[in-house]
């Protein structure tokens, strides 16, 4: 009877059972703390993602729905049908729809990627996708990185990036005023590769057609085996006798008191050294 009654005191008091209502304010906290796991953010989240596909289905309906009340059934279908065919009959709207086509395509193939390589927080929170531009190699992509996850996570699955979103791959770059903004460059095609002929603008005004006023003759340059060697320069020889070489004389010897010991007329004669230069300077 204690027993039962213990146990009926703790659930009227809550602590025997886990209750799984939650509370209005518990339910605010959670709105902005978590907000992948709200209803309400999830949604909008979704609508966020898949703005461009709902943007065109919108278009279209509305389209549609106007045309046939002013036209008729019939001919509406065949206005829509020959606007889509003009659209990408045009080379000009082709590329822009496809190039917009795989802007959309990348976003959901990396949030996938993301998905499946565990690249989010504890929370569960992934990457934002701010927005994604065509680029002339492929997409670029705005990428707002949640607390918790920095560059370097982005780097370590840059080849999965790359095999989800079908293209060469991708490149990772970090920005300098913020670190929670990344740019991921997804490359598909290499610019450089192509088989066209580049024609700068530069060489438009270059006559390469011959003048035939000018009477000009073209000298084709000599073949290295009918040229002759050039002869080698000899060292100059110089004739006649050679100039006999000059004795050094002996320098005189000097006294305590700077005065040579010989007769001072021969201190006013030159004294050359070897080969002949007076060194009577340095004596």
């Amino acid at each position: 009877m204690a027993r039962t009654r213990q146990g009926h005191t703790r659930g009227r008091l809550g602590f025997g059972r886990r209750s799984g209502r939650t509370t209005p304010a518990m339910g605010a906290v959670e709105f902005f703390t978590r907000p992948e796991q709200n209803i309400i953010w999830q949604v909008l989240g979704f609508i966020v993602r898949a703005r461009a596909e709902l943007t065109v289905l919108t278009v279209l309906v509305v389209a549609s729905v106007v045309l046939r009340e002013e036209i008729g059934s019939d001919a509406a279908f065949y206005v829509l049908t020959a606007t889509t065919c003009v659209v990408f009959a045009v080379p000009a709207s082709r590329r822009y729809l496809i190039r917009r086509a795989w802007c959309v395509t990348t976003r959901h193939r990396m949030r996938s990627c993301f998905a499946q390589t565990r690249t989010m927080t504890h929370d569960g929170r992934m990457p934002f996708l701010v927005w994604s531009r065509p680029s002339p190699v492929g997409e670029r992509v705005r990428v707002w990185l949640p607390a918790g996850l920095s560059v370097k996570d982005l780097e370590r699955v840059t080849a999965e990036l790359a095999t989800a979103c079908w293209a060469r791959e991708v490149r990772i770059t970090g920005s300098r005023s913020q670190a929670a903004y990344v740019l991921v460059e997804v490359v598909r095609r290499d610019p450089l590769g192509s088989n066209l002929v580049l024609t700068p603008d530069v060489i438009d005004d270059v006559d390469t057609d011959v003048d035939d006023e000018i009477d000009g003759t073209v000298v084709p340059l000599p073949d290295r085996a009918s040229l002759a060697p050039v002869p080698t320069a000899e060292p100059a020889t110089t004739s006649g006798p050679r100039p006999a070489r000059k004795t050094p004389t002996t320098v005189p010897a000097r006294t305590t008191n700077g005065a040579s010991s010989n007769d001072a007329s021969d201190l006013d004669d030159p004294v050359t050294g070897f080969g002949g230069v007076d060194v009577s300077d340095y004596v």
